[in-house]
């Protein structure tokens, strides 16, 4: 198991956009303002990391010490990508973004599918996953992004990676 970590999605008060402070068990801090879309899309990471036992994927990069500028950027992309990141990636994408564009969401066969063929396409060896683990993941998400549409301003969501 790799380095362990407190995560805090803080809803914003009086317009403040919200917070994603990550404690590593160092003590070090990782925080950053976030959007809606992004504490959702981070929720859904960290359903996938968990429920995987992904270490070397955004979360568990992030708990070894990167910063959360890294990622999303060019210029960190093959410092910052492991196996785990990628193949995390490309399940958030697979879930998150048929509804964030409006449309159904994918059925636990096209993200197992998705996963697949973008890696393949990319020449990357696809992950095992199955239907039952996107099954189990989107509950997860379903419960977090619940916890997280629930929360009044100012308050925090706090978890344990």
């Amino acid at each position: 198991m790799g380095p362990a970590m407190t995560i805090r999605f803080t809803r914003g008060r009086n317009g403040k956009a919200p917070a994603l402070t990550c404690i590593r068990d160092d003590g070090s801090v990782a925080w950053q303002r976030s959007s809606e879309y992004f504490v959702r899309h981070d929720l859904i990471h960290y359903a996938i990391e968990t429920a995987l036992g992904y270490r070397k994927a955004f979360l568990g990069l992030v708990a070894g010490g990167r910063d959360l500028d890294d990622f999303g950027t060019r210029e960190h992309a093959k410092d910052t990508y492991t196996d785990e990141e990628i193949w995390a990636e490309h399940i958030a994408a697979a879930i998150q973004f048929p509804s964030a564009a409006g449309g159904p969401p994918a059925s636990d066969a096209e993200v197992v599918a998705y996963v697949h063929k973008a890696c393949v396409d990319r020449g990357q060896t696809p992950p095992a996953i199955t239907t039952e683990q996107t099954a189990a993941i989107r509950r997860r998400i379903g419960e977090l992004h619940d916890q997280w549409r629930r929360l009044p301003a100012g308050e925090t969501l706090e978890l344990i990676f």
